[in-house]
């Protein structure tokens, strides 16, 4: 259920998103050449990309994880929780466990986590110019990869515009996005967008997003673990504006129906809630496991 925010690998609102920079394309003007599509996505994409990095580099939050196993009939059965507070270290994110099943840790959990978090600030205090550059060429691939997936993601779905809305006080359009006849995918990569039907509401104003559903229409293999998510998996993502300058996840909620090993049923709810944004103040310091922050002159 653990989740890591520097984690460079697809994270589980990565095909929404997806989504809806296509669907920013398919609300440009029509008759756009193909070129002209990309570039429109490519825009929203450096968007996003600039909220991001905010979140990342700007703003300390926390962030619960819930998970609910369900039976054949889809009643809930055992819950588990966690919840982190997500930190700045150095620049980068850190995420440290305060609570499991709601309750604060214990004494030992406590010290586990401290001294977790000890280590981890001196490991990034400490780190070399040569390991501080093999890190940035790492991050540089991933959002190369991110770019070449999204050349081609306009490509995969027919986007239709159902009408407008209004949520949380924004007016929006909502897009159906369905998987595109015939599509065939070039990369790795994107082999999982055929399998997704979309929904969509983007702000009219600024093609910002505030709400995407997404839901499995074709079982969808993952690879080693020999598990697959079959029709019926679906995924909710929502976002909310914070400090009215950028936008940030507020919700993810994903229900899984599938199969373990190909044969063992597994049925689970998985909530993702994320609160108490907060600018993270530039000179600050890390003392141990202590943030410091210098008292104004």
């Amino acid at each position: 259920m653990r989740r890591n925010p520097e984690s460079p690998g697809l994270r589980p609102y990565l095909v929404m998103w997806l989504l809806l920079l296509a669907a920013c394309c398919a609300l440009a003007q029509p008759g756009r050449p193909d070129e002209d599509a990309r570039q429109t996505i490519l825009r929203s994409a450096n968007r996003d990309q600039s909220d991001l990095e905010a979140r990342r580099k700007d703003y300390t939050y926390l962030m619960r994880t819930e998970q609910h196993s369900l039976d054949s009939s889809g009643r809930a059965g055992k819950t588990e929780s966690e919840t982190y507070e997500v930190l700045i270290l150095y620049g980068r994110p850190f995420q440290r466990l305060i609570e499991k099943n709601g309750k604060p840790l214990s004494p030992g959990e406590e010290r586990k986590q401290r001294q977790k978090m000890d280590k981890e600030v001196a490991r990034r205090k400490n780190e070399t110019a040569e390991q501080k550059e093999k890190r940035f060429r790492e991050e540089n691939k991933g959002l190369r990869q991110q770019r070449e997936i999204l050349e081609e993601v306009a490509d995969a779905f027919d986007f239709h515009v159902l009408g407008e809305e209004e949520v949380d006080g924004f007016a929006t359009w909502v897009i159906q996005a369905e998987p595109k006849p015939g599509y065939q995918p070039r990369s790795r990569q994107t082999k999982i967008l055929r399998n997704f039907r979309g929904k969509l509401w983007i702000t009219e104003d600024d093609y910002r997003w505030v709400k995407v559903e997404a839901e499995v229409v074709r079982p969808i293999s993952l690879g080693l673990v020999l598990a697959r998510l079959n029709p019926g998996t679906t995924l909710a993502f929502e976002q909310r504006r914070v400090q009215r300058e950028i936008w940030m996840p507020s919700q993810v909620r994903i229900r899984i129906v599938g199969r373990l090993a190909l044969l063992k049923k597994f049925n689970a709810e998985v909530l993702v809630t994320y609160s108490d944004y907060r600018k993270f103040q530039a000179d600050s310091r890390i003392t141990g496991t202590m943030e410091v922050t210098p008292s104004p002159p």
